[in-house]
């Protein structure tokens, strides 16, 4: 599975504009996502610098950068997260190409949803932090200080979500009544009592916080058939009704044909209700499944099948805020070594908060179920936090089945094939990507731009240091006690981030009258020693004054 940003149906307001640094593409993003309307923006950069080209994605709110990726070109890798920040601000100073899609509500939270491995993966840092100048200075500590916040922020968000799930004691009496009429009245009335059994262990089981408390059967036996009419009180600490109902209704219906194999009586349902209790209070559903003839009938949504060996049981409508959860989920757990036949997720609910229910069948030579277990419920709990926050709607996890094999010597070199597999997966994307963006003509763009930049900024710069480095030069070679400084010449070479100098010079050695009346001069060697330490410190100052880095290429200094 490649890792990259999925960015579909969106349409750029900026294409392709180049800008001179960082700073002016933050400028560029506040002019475009002002509209009260606007939630974010997706930016995609282009930028080089020595060592290679880059692209740069990012999805960020108003205030802050929330997911960023960076695909290293010439190397044909991606890299998430802190990496591509830190990656982002060495180029930050640098001229760079940018595209824009301002984002509304909705695709701001489908972008993020569908790219949640991402968005886990990056401290959210306040914009001016990274597009300002000289950011690298100062990420190391923007990047802790919002990885302290993330890890805060999630462990409230866990803890309201738990809040959700507490147990309360809910008084309702627990009781069992079963009427039957016709022939064989101990016989029916033993299996319905093995049902209700069945049905209340799977309950507990299935609707984590959820118990079947008080069930009422009215049986009639005719000619191979028993007629049902029943009545179903579910209890739970807390959620949505309508969940409750939903999956309750399926487990009932899941277990009346085993009524037929231990009574030869072909089950048929008149009518079935169910009533869901949540917290203290009793709230009745009987009249709403009354009105539903239908009821009975409802059973989970469908299954779609998202890989081979992963599939998602959601509501349609809710779909694309699950797939990136699901998919970085299947990533994870096979990072830790596992071979995953078969990821089921079951997304239930969707009015107030949502619930995910988790089934893995696998094989790990490492790992046993338990540990596993404990694994995928520490990953699922924080990505469904982290969803919680994208979609704004409460997410937990309800239940995690683990079931491991040993894999075979032929499964496990499988595996080794399946990495190697998917390194080349990702260079087929660089290539694809570098395709698209059409990267010729980007880098185009920035060297044109770069040209433009040279001559209307950079160059009248660094001819004005160099012509003040020339006068101090001259000014402070003369000054060298018992030399003259005959003539000096200095050329220069501009480079994208510096000044190359190359100096030659010629001085004079002079014999004065020093006491008494004895010659006094200085040895060739100390002129030039002196002359070299002038000529460095000269540079030092100009550069300083200047803000320009000059590299002293070559010098020569002859004395006579």
């Amino acid at each position: 599975m490649v890792m990259k940003m999925e960015i579909q149906g969106l349409q750029p307001k900026i294409e392709n504009e180049v800008c001179l640094s960082g700073e002016e593409v933050l400028n560029l993003i506040n002019e475009n996502i002002r509209d009260p309307n606007i939630r974010g923006a997706y930016v995609r950069i282009f930028g080089k610098d020595e060592s290679g080209q880059y692209i740069i994605d990012m999805i960020m709110d108003k205030k802050r950068i929330l997911a960023i990726e960076c695909t290293i070109l010439n190397k044909k890798e991606i890299i998430h997260g802190e990496e591509a920040l830190k990656k982002f601000v060495e180029l930050s100073d640098l001229p760079l190409v940018a595209t824009l899609y301002p984002l509304d509500n909705e695709s701001f939270k489908m972008v993020l949803a569908k790219n949640i491995e991402v968005f886990s993966k990056t401290p959210a840092i306040p914009l001016q932090e990274i597009f300002k100048r000289e950011a690298k200075k100062t990420i190391e500590g923007a990047i802790t200080e919002a990885r302290e916040a993330r890890e805060k922020e999630i462990k409230e968000i866990e803890r309201e979500t738990e809040k959700i799930k507490e147990e309360k004691e809910i008084k309702i009496p627990e009781e069992i009544t079963i009427n039957v009429k016709g022939d064989s009245e101990g016989k029916v009335k033993e299996a319905l009592m093995g049902y209700i059994n069945l049905l209340k262990g799977d309950i507990n089981r299935q609707l984590k916080g959820a118990q079947l408390r008080a069930t009422r059967i009215n049986a009639e036996i005719g000619k191979g058939t028993v007629s049902l009419i029943g009545e179903f009180y579910i209890t739970a600490n807390d959620g949505n009704p309508e969940v409750l109902k939903r999956r309750a209704l399926f487990l009932i219906n899941k277990h009346i044909p085993k009524i037929m194999k231990s009574t030869n009586l072909k089950p048929i349902i008149k009518d079935l209700k169910v009533n869901v209790v949540v917290g203290e209070v009793v709230t009745s559903m009987e009249e709403r499944e009354r009105e539903d003839t239908s009821l009975w009938k409802l059973t989970k949504p469908p299954t779609h099948e998202l890989a081979p060996n992963l599939h998602l049981t959601i509501d349609p409508k809710f779909k694309q805020y699950f797939t990136g959860f699901a998919r970085t989920l299947l990533k994870e757990i096979e990072d830790e070594g596992i071979i995953v036949d078969n990821l089921d997720l079951e997304i239930l609910g969707g009015v107030k908060e949502f619930e995910i229910n988790i089934k893995l069948e696998g094989k790990s030579k490492e790992l046993d179920e338990p540990k596993l277990r404990a694994i995928i419920s520490s990953l699922a709990k924080r990505h469904a936090s982290e969803l919680s926050k994208i979609v704004g709607k409460y997410i937990w996890i309800n239940n995690v089945t683990v079931e491991l094999k040993q894999p075979t010597a032929a499964e496990l070199s499988a595996k080794a094939a399946e990495i190697l597999k998917k390194k080349k997966e990702i260079e087929k994307e660089v290539e694809k990507m570098l395709k698209e963006a059409g990267i010729e003509e980007l880098s185009y763009l920035l060297e044109d731009k770069k040209r433009e930049i040279e001559k209307t900024v950079i160059k009248p710069r660094i001819d004005s240091a160099m012509e003040t480095l020339r006068k101090k030069l001259q000014e402070n070679l003369k000054s060298i006690p018992n030399a003259n400084l005959r003539w000096i010449n200095v050329n220069h070479e501009p480079h994208e981030n510096s000044i190359e100098i190359s100096v030659k010079a010629s001085l004079a050695k002079v014999e004065s009258e020093g006491l008494f009346g004895v010659l006094s001069t200085f040895s060739e060697e100390e002129i030039k020693r002196k002359a070299i330490d002038t000529i460095v410190r000269t540079i030092r100052e100009v550069e300083e004054e200047n803000q320009i880095q000059i590299k002293l290429k070559r010098l020569d200094i002859s004395v006579r």
